[in-house]
């Protein structure tokens, strides 16, 4: 099973789970897009106290 983590979407603020990296490949930062409007971000993911943590943020930010 792939573990999820959520994250906000920076156009329309609507959260929703995304499949996370393994440990071994984090930081990263890949491009996604939103599941909900489909705008296209990017989600940065980094580990916090043993959990990969994504982050979510616009083309232009």
């Amino acid at each position: 099973m792939t573990a999820t983590t959520p994250v906000t979407c920076p156009a329309c603020f609507e959260e929703f789970e995304v499949p996370a990296p393994h440990f071994t490949e984090v930081p990263c930062d890949v491009d996604y897009d939103c599941e909900v409007c489909c705008r296209p971000m990017r989600i940065y993911f980094e580990e916090e106290d043993g959990e990969i943590i994504g982050s979510a943020y616009g083309l232009g930010d």
